[in-house]
């Protein structure tokens, strides 16, 4: 038994996890969290299962993620449908709730859960909800739903940003379509997991009855240290898997709208733009404009991290949180953001960050960033505080730990 974070002993759970995607050590963003949810749960003495989809470029972090978990198995990634099949399948499930349909996986939980005796299924990201809705073999169990990204809210987000044009009235009636299933896939969990108090408190207004609990993201704050002996820092950075839109937006957004304010008063600024997947609209944005350097993929964001002046967070659209910016401050990276890319962190604009959705007033903040190095250490300092004490692992799994022990008690 092992003593609480508020004093009571806490007794080992059997707990198993399930995921869209596999989760393992070179993982970043939202994966990120199940990766280390599952490693520290089963560090502290929890008996950790794991489900996941799997693809080919998984299999060799297989074995090295077998190690310490109490059951591992894997089910093949379905391949892209058709886009007929997912036109006549979105009817009756709106996307992104359709992804896991036609699959074996929700026979496979259900074996899990009856074979090993778990206490608790985790279910990571809302889209692998109907994996346990309605599951036919799934014996009695509680059940938990990590909500990464409220699809409802995102898609609010969206309407707002694309107002009424064509596209953003088509996206109203997608919203309309994810109110009317998301919510009550929600309702039939016992406990809903969210990374943001904003998020929490806009489901509550949908579904004022579900029980909600804020686990937020978590950073390795050693990990991001910046080195003892710094070199300059220059230039802007932002990074991002631009397989998401919202990343996608918020680079656009960024090049066309504040990007010309910043060169027209910092010539010799670059931007470098890290991640997977950009597309080609990044890159010829890269191409006109040398100073903006498009990188994809990269082994270590953190060498990034250490060398950009500032850390620029320009995203519009979305829900959750950004683990981005709380990686940028653990670096020591002073950041610029909006305020859809604030959420759920405990900014103080001028004290350690600086907020901004209008984007000459984006420009100006980016500009006395660039211009003051005083006024980026004290931010990047103030910063780097608050995620050591709000953010740290430890501090997330030990309220990961605590939500499971209620929902037990239920």
């Amino acid at each position: 038994m092992r003593a609480g974070p508020v004093g009571h002993k806490l007794a080992p759970m059997r707990i198993l996890v399930v995921s869209p995607r596999f989760p393992h050590a070179a993982v970043r963003s939202g994966l990120a969290i199940v990766y280390q949810r599952i490693r520290r749960l089963a560090a502290r003495g929890h008996e950790v299962g794991l489900i996941s989809f799997v693809s080919e470029e998984d299999r060799p972090h297989l074995e090295a993620m077998r190690e310490g978990l109490f059951a591992l198995e894997t089910v093949p990634r379905p391949p892209p449908a058709p886009a007929w099949k997912k036109a006549w399948r979105s009817w009756r499930t709106p996307p992104p709730f359709d992804y896991a349909q036609g699959t074996p996986m929700a026979r496979r939980i259900g074996d899990m859960v009856e074979r090993d005796e778990y206490q608790v299924v985790l279910v990571e990201f809302s889209e692998m909800a109907p994996c346990l809705v309605r599951n036919p073999w799934l014996p009695a169990v509680r059940t938990v739903m990590s909500c990464h990204q409220c699809a409802t809210i995102a898609s609010q987000k969206r309407c707002d940003v694309l107002g009424y044009s064509l596209e953003g009235l088509w996206e109203r009636w997608r919203r309309d379509r994810l109110l009317r299933y998301e919510f009550p896939v929600y309702r039939q969990m016992d406990h809903v997991l969210v990374l943001s108090p904003q998020e929490r408190w806009q489901m509550l207004n949908y579904a004022p009855d579900l029980r909600i609990t804020v686990i937020p993201y978590g950073v390795d704050v050693a990990a991001f240290r910046p080195p003892e002996i710094e070199t300059e820092r220059r230039g802007l950075l932002f990074t991002g898997y631009y397989s998401d839109e919202q990343n996608r937006d918020a680079v656009l957004w960024f090049l066309r709208h504040v990007w010309p304010h910043v060169v027209a008063r910092r010539p010799d600024t670059t931007f470098h733009v890290v991640g997977p997947d950009p597309t080609p609209a990044m890159r010829a944005m890269g191409e006109i404009d040398l100073r903006v350097r498009v990188t994809n993929r990269v082994p270590d964001v953190r060498p990034y991290l250490h060398r950009a002046a500032v850390f620029v967070c320009p995203v519009r659209m979305g829900s959750g949180m950004r683990g981005k910016i709380l990686e940028a401050m653990a670096a020591g990276t002073p950041v610029v953001t909006t305020s859809v890319g604030a959420e759920g962190i405990p900014a103080v604009p001028g004290e350690n960050c600086f907020v901004a959705d209008d984007p000459v007033v984006m420009a100006n903040h980016i500009e006395w960033l660039l211009a003051d190095e005083g006024l980026r250490r004290r931010l990047a300092e103030n910063a780097r505080r608050v995620v050591a004490e709000r953010f740290s692992w430890d501090y997330t799994i030990s309220r990961l730990e605590e939500t499971l022990e209620r929902v037990l008690e239920y």
